[in-house]
Formats: C-alpha cells, sequence, structure tokens
C-alpha cells in the first residue's frame, strides 16, 4: 500500500528532536572552538562537514542531488581512493532521516520497497557467510548507499519541480562524465572513451541509462531545449566510442519498445537521436585517427573477452548452483574465479561475472536473484502503468519505462547491480507510481 507523502511542520517546536538539535550543536561550537585553538585547519574542515550536514537536512532536495550528480561523475575523480557515493549516500540519507522526523513525513512505501529491503536483508546474510570479508563488506556498503538512495528518492512523487531537476542533474553530470570520456580519447590518454576509475561498460552503462531521461527533456522550451538535446548528443557520442556490446544492446531493446510500444513518443525520440546521431558522425570524421585506434582496439580484445566472459557466465552458473540460498558473498566471484572456470591462477582474473543477473545468482543466491529480477520488473510494470494513467510529469514515467529496457538489457553483459542506475530508475518510478491516489498538480 502506497501513501502519499504529506510535508508537515505544526508544532514541530514541540518535538524534543528541536531540543537536542540545539544541544548538539552548542557542544560542537564548543568543540569547535577548543579545536580551533591547536588544530584550525581540522576545525575548518569540521566546521565545513558539519555546515553542509545540516543545510542537507534543512533543504533535503540538495543532499539528494548530490547524490544523483555523483553518479556519472564518480569515475572521473575519487579523492584518496574515497567513494563519493558511500559519502553522498550515507549524507542524503542522514539528512532526509532527520528532515523526515523533523517534519513528521509520512512515507511511501509498496513492492518495490519490500523486494529493495529483502535484497539488503539477504546481502547483508550473504556478507556474514563470505570468505573474504573485506571484499564483500566494502561491496555491501557500496549497495547499502545505493539503497538509501532509493528509499530517499521514492518519497518525492508530490514534487514534480523535484524529479525534473533530478532528470537535469543526472543529464548534465552524464554529460559533463561524457565530455571527460571523450577528451580522453581524443587526446590519446585512453584507447576508449573511458574514465579513469572505471572500465570503459560500466561507464556506457552508466551513459546509456541516462540517455532516455536526457531524451525526455528535449521537450522543455527554449535554450533549456538546446541544452537537452546537446547533452544527448554527447551522451550518445561517448556510448558509441566506448565501443560497449552491452550497450549498443540496451539501445536497440529500448528502439524495438519505442517502435512497437510507445509510437506516440517516437517523433521527439527520433529528432534528439537523429541530433545525437550527427554529432557522432561528426566527431568520427574529426577525429578519424583516434576512433580508428579505439576500434583496432576493441576488435583486438574482442576474442579473448568473449573466451574469458563466457567462462565466468559457466562458472557464476555453477557457483549459484553450489550455494542457492546467500551465495560466496558481495564482491566475492573473484576469488572462486580460477576454480570455478579451470583457467591457470596466472590468466586474466575477472573481478566481476559480467552479468548482472548471475552475478547476483552467484555472490548472493538464487533468492536474491528472484528478487532483484522482480523488483525490475514490477518497476517496469509500474512505469507503464504510470504512463497510462498519466501520472507525474509528462512523459517521465514513459522515459523511465525506456530506460529500465535499456538497464535490464545492458545489464545481461556487465555487473551494474552495485552501480546506480538500477536503483535511481527504480527510486523514479516509485515515486511516480506513489501519485496514483493523490496525483499532485504539475505545478507543485
Amino acid at each position: 500500500m502506497s501513501v502519499a507523502p504529506v510535508h508537515r511542520r505544526d508544532g514541530a517546536d514541540g518535538v524534543p528532536l528541536f531540543a537536542i538539535a540545539y544541544t548538539t550543536g552548542a557542544l560542537v561550537t564548543a568543540a569547535l572552538c577548543v579545536l580551533a585553538v591547536t588544530h584550525p585547519v581540522t576545525a575548518l574542515l569540521v566546521f565545513l562537514s558539519t555546515a553542509a550536514l545540516v543545510i542537507c537536512i534543512w533543504r533535503i532536495e540538495i543532499a539528494l542531488l548530490v547524490l544523483v550528480a555523483v553518479g556519472p561523475l564518480e569515475a572521473a575523480y575519487r579523492p584518496g581512493g574515497i567513494s563519493l557515493t558511500k559519502i553522498a549516500g550515507l549524507i542524503a540519507f542522514v539528512s532526509f532521516t532527520f528532515n523526515a522526523l523533523l517534519t513528521r513525513r509520512r512515507l511511501v512505501f509498496d513492492g518495490t520497497h519490500v523486494l529493495v529491503l529483502l535484497l539488503l536483508a539477504v546481502s547483508l546474510v550473504s556478507t556474514a557467510n563470505a570468505h573474504d570479508q573485506s571484499s564483500a563488506v566494502t561491496t555491501v556498503v557500496r549497495y547499502v548507499s545505493f539503497v538509501a538512495m532509493f528509499l530517499v528518492v521514492s518519497q518525492f512523487g508530490d514534487d514534480y519541480r523535484l524529479l525534473r531537476r533530478i532528470a537535469w542533474v543526472l543529464t548534465l553530470a552524464a554529460a559533463a562524465a561524457s565530455y571527460f570520456a571523450l577528451a580522453n580519447l581524443f587526446s590519446g590518454r585512453s584507447l576508449l572513451a573511458g574514465l579513469p576509475y572505471a572500465n570503459e561498460n560500466d561507464v556506457a552503462f552508466t551513459l546509456v541509462t541516462a540517455l532516455p531521461l536526457a531524451l525526455w527533456l528535449v521537450r522543455e522550451p527554449g535554450i533549456k531545449r538546446v541544452i537537452a538535446l546537446a547533452s544527448s548528443a554527447t551522451i550518445l557520442s561517448a556510448v558509441v566510442l566506448t565501443f560497449s556490446r552491452g550497450a549498443f544492446v540496451g539501445l536497440a531493446a529500448a528502439g524495438v519498445w519505442k517502435l512497437f510500444a510507445e509510437r506516440r513518443h517516437l517523433g521527439v525520440v527520433l529528432a534528439g537521436g537523429l541530433f545525437a546521431l550527427a554529432t557522432v558522425l561528426v566527431l568520427v570524421n574529426v577525429n578519424a585517427s583516434q576512433v580508428h585506434r579505439a576500434s583496432l582496439a576493441k576488435q583486438k580484445v574482442a576474442q579473448e573477452n568473449v573466451r574469458s566472459r563466457l567462462d565466468a557466465w559457466s562458472g557464476a552458473a555453477r557457483l549459484a548452483a553450489d550455494h542457492p540460498l546467500v551465495g560466496v558473498g558481495p564482491g566475492n566471484f573473484q576469488s572462486y574465479f580460477f576454480r570455478v572456470t579451470n583457467r591457470p591462477s596466472g590468466s586474466l582474473l575477472l573481478t566481476q561475472v559480467h552479468n548482472t543477473y548471475l552475478d547476483v545468482a552467484s555472490e548472493l543466491g538464487v533468492f536474491a536473484l528472484i528478487f532483484f529480477v522482480s523488483f525490475l520488473a514490477m518497476s517496469f510494470s509500474h512505469a507503464v502503468k504510470a504512463e497510462h494513467m498519466s501520472l507525474g510529469p509528462p512523459g517521465l514515467a514513459s522515459a523511465l519505462a525506456t530506460a529500465l529496457v535499456v538497464a535490464a538489457f545492458s545489464g545481461a553483459f556487465i555487473s551494474a547491480q552495485y552501480s546506480a542506475p538500477f536503483w535511481l530508475l527504480g527510486g523514479l518510478t516509485a515515486a511516480v507510481w506513489s501519485q496514483r491516489e493523490r496525483p499532485a498538480a504539475p505545478g507543485m
């Protein structure tokens, strides 16, 4: 059952949490004054961090937008090896929790939330039974940050402006990441369009799942349309020049879905797609030598990639059959790779299965796979129904359904369960679906 969120501040000053907040603020201020005497730089950093947290609690949408922006850009910059997603996810969840308690927000909850929480529970049990505890804990903490993203995003279905802002932030962040990926290719810093801290296939997945929302924004008027078109063109260019087969399969599946199921939006998609394709052709012609080199590099490793991935898929299936309840543990496939594939220990080690579904089954078990697939299927069903019921900002549900198609098919060629797109798209869909009982006015 879903209950539309309600913002309440009546009588909030009487909530004991305010007294706690005031007391905590006084103690923190006193501690900072003492710390500033001996460690002024540390005191400044603590002050800035505390101020940022207070701002995020006061305006939860800021924390949420930062979390959305981090997804595509995380692979471009990772200071000191710190995962920006984990930090942003923690801040967003803590901020939302405080905000919800202080404002007495009524929470949205439906079947997808149950499935996500069940999946989280299985992953925690699987972590406790993992052979490599360090890898399992690191992986599950990352997963927790995306669960937090899903839970927080799903609560804002009544705020159409925020939903549009999320789409814009995701689009602009994906366009910026695409620009960096293309710059790396054309400058010779990388053989394919990619980012320093991620495989080009992972980059392509993040970008290609953002493309439907970028194309949805093409319907915006004036300068916004130009920005959306330019962003879509940049994103598609980077996706093409990653030479990621999984991304191409996802795009093809989305094209078939649009052609046979949602023809009324086909015109906007074709217009944006043709503009983006023209940009790709221009980039290819201007940088022909780099593109040719990238193509040769991809062809050179293609056969070995296919062979190693088939071995990984077969090995993952065996692990899932041998450990059906809770798998071998999050991030632990790499510990079993050589044993289940019968490859010599000196050969190429695959740390992931390169198939989301087999990865979930081998690392978290068969029940987790059922929960995950059910979550995707239910989210897609809700997006399609929401579009037919005209829920949410016009056309957003359709864009989400298309993005879920892209993610579902592309995910068959990479391990993407511990990256943002599945959970952000699911959260946005849950937010839109929550308005089926109390649809909000578009101007909210």
